[in-house]
């Protein structure tokens, strides 16, 4: 269920009048007791300022502040990856620029404020580089990136890239070195993933298919070899033509064993694993089978485990996960135009909140949605925010740029063809 400002507004006149109906039944009640000696007046003060302690939704708005953080830029965009790169505490940012001269540009935090970061004269090359993921692979304590790289529409073989990390902060590519090119797959999303827990990071990297040559675009499990390479696992049974529009590493059953979500062409996926040996297809079985075209696992009710957020056939739902179950969505909203969907905290109350990017035609974009979440995942007050009808809505990532604890959104609007701006939207 949504809830407009306007109904916010009356179920908070309404909890004031509860209180001062509360209040004097009770001191009617009380009055033998010390307690008549209590001013409603008083009490109904003391109320009403600890209400108004707490913003209500209604008063939190979002605003672009992406030329005050230096973030400001126009640009054919792909994705955003949020990490510590330089471990100082702070959020910093990889901008993916799409077959742009720049081809990537890393972007230092240094106190609610970013810089661009030299990474090196051959990093980052222009190219048709898609979703990347940070992870420290060989575990000398620097963050390390890897990307996906298209193939030509199926077409070429291009390689992927994985950028070490120097002690001097700039990158260099080893992905050949290291045995994760993949040159057939017609790179997607990816996400780094400790699968048997020793400590090692490995990588799981999504793929589009079909090609156009007749050869398999297949998703593919590389196991790290103690920092020093990665080694195909298909004995995993992940390595499969089932495409990878979004793919989330997450332990969704609570077992200690990361999973993986993944939004393929056709439907969703969720593979589950089995102690560190496999992984299962357990997707049909908790009923989830659906199409997609982004999903992810957020805390929505805020009653332990994550619950699945997807974005698919013109609606964003929130389905919330009861005992290894997943139940009725507790949000169920239209949207036109669904391309991407982040959770992120804007109001600080352990709730995940949803923003979904909607995209339409070049230069006249469809306006994105920000739902803050309320009563557990039971109501959505959409909020309202910045816009912008430049470019085509591309990706959204979440971000603490400022380090208060309240979550911002980094908004790409550079949808392949389209040229659009990037912005930080911070909600206050």
């Amino acid at each position: 269920m949504e809830t407009s400002n306007g109904e916010a507004v009356r179920c908070t006149i309404a909890t004031f009048y509860q209180v001062a109906c509360s209040v004097s039944r009770l001191r009617e009640a009380a009055q033998p007791m010390s307690l008549k000696t209590i001013s409603i007046t008083g009490l109904l003060a003391a109320a009403f300022a600890a209400l108004a302690a707490q913003p209500a939704a209604a008063e939190l708005r979002g605003f672009d502040v992406s030329r005050q953080a230096g973030l400001y830029d126009v640009a054919h965009t792909w994705s955003a990856e949020v990490a510590d790169y330089d471990n100082d505490g702070r959020d910093d940012v990889f901008v993916n620029r799409h077959y742009e001269p720049a081809g990537g540009t890393l972007h230092r935090n240094v106190g609610g404020r970013f810089e661009r970061v030299d990474t090196g004269p051959e990093s980052f090359p222009k190219t048709d580089r898609h979703d990347c993921a940070w992870g420290d692979v060989d575990r000398n304590g620097r963050q390390d990136l890897y990307c996906t790289v298209g193939g030509e529409r199926g077409s070429g073989l291009r390689p992927n890239e994985l950028w070490l990390q120097q002690p001097s902060g700039q990158f260099v590519n080893r992905a050949a070195d290291y045995g994760v090119e993949d040159r057939r797959g017609r790179g997607r999303d990816t996400t780094f993933i400790d699968v048997n827990r020793d400590g090692f990071l490995d990588l799981y990297v999504g793929n589009k298919f079909p090609r156009t040559d007749g050869k398999q675009s297949k998703n593919k499990l590389f196991i790290n070899q103690g920092g020093q390479s990665f080694r195909p696992a298909p004995e995993y049974g992940l390595n499969k033509q089932v495409g990878g529009k979004t793919i989330q590493a997450v332990d969704y059953n609570e077992d200690g064993f990361k999973d993986l979500l993944v939004c393929g062409e056709r439907r969703l996926y969720l593979f589950r694993n089995a102690g560190g040996r496999a992984f299962s297809d357990v997707t049909r079985q908790l009923g989830i089978a659906d199409p997609c075209e982004a999903a992810l696992f957020a805390n929505i009710d805020g009653r332990g485990r994550p619950d699945l957020v997807r974005l698919a056939e013109g609606r964003v739902t929130a389905t919330p996960q009861r005992g290894a179950r997943f139940r009725k969505p507790s949000l169920s909203r239209e949207v036109r135009g669904g391309e991407y969907l982040a959770a992120g905290r804007v109001n600080r109350d352990r709730l995940d909140d949803l923003y979904v990017v909607q995209s339409g035609p070049i230069d006249k974009d469809r306006p994105d949605l920000m739902l803050l979440n309320r009563r557990g995942g039971t109501d959505f007050d959409r909020l309202d925010m910045a816009q912008t009808t430049r470019g085509k809505g591309d990706y959204v990532a979440a971000i603490d740029h400022d380090g208060d604890g309240r979550d911002e959104f980094i908004v790409m609007n550079g949808h392949l063809k389209a040229e659009g701006p990037i912005r930080l939207i911070a909600f206050r």
